[in-house]
């Protein structure tokens, strides 16, 4: 039963997941509450893992997750259910695509599905963000209480490899698991 608990879970989110991997880390979370509880910042955890590992973040994410709920099948099955709804998706899609490029309908969908696409990755920034940068167990907890201006829980040394996270990418366009690779051993450092 969980396995098709799993399945149909993660179809879902497959098939109503759009904007990509970022933008549905919100509903991930939401969706796998009823299969494995965990806290904001052990999913935090999960979607750095994710986002570490080769391919794409829904996908790694839900594989971990159908781990932790069902063991090897749980994570094949939870993977399949998010992969699936994408194949069938993008063949439909792929045939329909000469037809109604002209479309004035279809452009003002995709036209309202673009800022929808960013607002979806900002519910995601804060439901990842929020254990990042307010936990006790943050790399520079103790900082912020010092200077009497954030909350005491307020991490400013989190904040400051986020913004270090943008500008080289951004900026100086440093490969992502590059800088993935760098602020993971200064937290090692850090968190010794």
């Amino acid at each position: 039963m969980i396995y098709l608990q799993l399945f149909w879970a993660f179809f879902k989110i497959g098939a109503l997941g759009f904007g990509g991997g970022m933008a549905i880390i919100g509903m991930i979370y939401d969706t796998i509450n009823p299969f494995v509880q965990m806290t904001a910042t052990q999913y935090a955890n999960i979607v750095a893992i994710a986002q570490v590992t080769p391919g794409p973040v829904a996908v790694n994410t839900a594989t971990y997750v159908g781990y932790q709920c069902a063991g090897y099948f749980g994570a094949f099955i939870a993977t399949l259910g998010v992969s699936v709804p994408a194949f069938i998706i993008i063949a439909v899609v792929a045939s329909m695509v000469e037809k109604y490029k002209e479309s004035v309908a279809v452009n003002g969908a995709l036209a309202g599905i673009r800022p929808a696409t960013v607002g979806l990755i900002l519910a995601a920034a804060i439901t990842i963000g929020e254990p990042a940068f307010f936990t006790k167990d943050t790399l520079g907890s103790g900082i912020s209480a010092l200077s009497g201006i954030l909350p005491g829980n307020f991490d400013v040394l989190s904040l400051i490899m986020c913004v270090a996270t943008i500008v080289l990418i951004r900026k100086f366009r440093v490969n992502t698991f590059l800088v993935l690779i760098i602020m993971g051993c200064i937290g090692a450092v850090l968190g010794v």
